[in-house]
């Protein structure tokens, strides 16, 4: 309770005080892919690899294939697997959902924790020895995987010591970093195509 009280305090200005990991440090799994891949008439499963945009090394791998399970929800659904390199795997539903404009329609992923559709899922969160550290786990929400947005919390306001500085901001207001990307995959159809761009390695 403690650890939980300590990540929970707020500087002054809404800066957050302890824990944090924002959304655009987590490899993102986005429905948009899931939907592609489901939507393939080959009915193949598909590989995505994300890369570290500092170092351009490969920091996850996965294979994402439809799966069949009983599901009594009347919406239209559908499973999917999706296992790592250690043969750690999880099992995701998708839903089709209406969209708010023009009556269009969108697969979305359904967090296994929360059980809310969402149009992406992430597979790390915070833990480790520091404040920003982060360690594999089960696919979920940035909610239930305890992420913040990278511009919650006024993270993205540039501060100055300077007086004149100070005055600008009184005058023109705060400036702000721009938001930081999603960390979005490769996506491949093929592990071959993979291995062609040297993300990964064929047995």
């Amino acid at each position: 309770m403690v650890e939980q009280r300590k990540t929970q305090i707020r500087r002054s200005g809404g800066r957050f005080f302890g824990r944090r990991v924002n959304c655009e440090q987590v490899p993102l799994l986005p429905a948009g892919a899931v939907a592609r891949m489901l939507g393939d008439p080959r009915k193949i499963p598909y590989l995505l690899v994300w890369k570290s945009p500092s170092d351009g090394t490969v920091q996850e791998v996965v294979r994402v294939a439809a799966e069949v399970a009983p599901d009594p929800l009347p919406r239209e659904t559908g499973w999917i697997e999706v296992k790592r390199a250690d043969g750690w795997c999880s099992f995701i539903r998708t839903v089709v959902s209406s969209l708010p404009r023009n009556r269009g329609k969108a697969r979305l992923l359904v967090c296994p924790y929360c059980q809310t559709p969402r149009r992406a899922l992430y597979g790390w969160t915070p833990g480790g020895r520091f404040t920003n550290s982060v360690q594999r786990s089960h696919w979920r929400c940035h909610v239930c995987a305890g992420l913040r947005y990278a511009s919650e919390g006024e993270a993205l306001v540039l501060r100055s010591r300077w007086a004149f500085a100070r005055l600008i901001e009184q005058q023109f207001g705060r400036c702000r970093s721009p938001r930081p990307d999603p960390w979005l995959p490769y996506i491949f159809s093929s592990p071959r195509d993979a291995a062609l761009e040297g993300l990964c390695l064929l047995k």
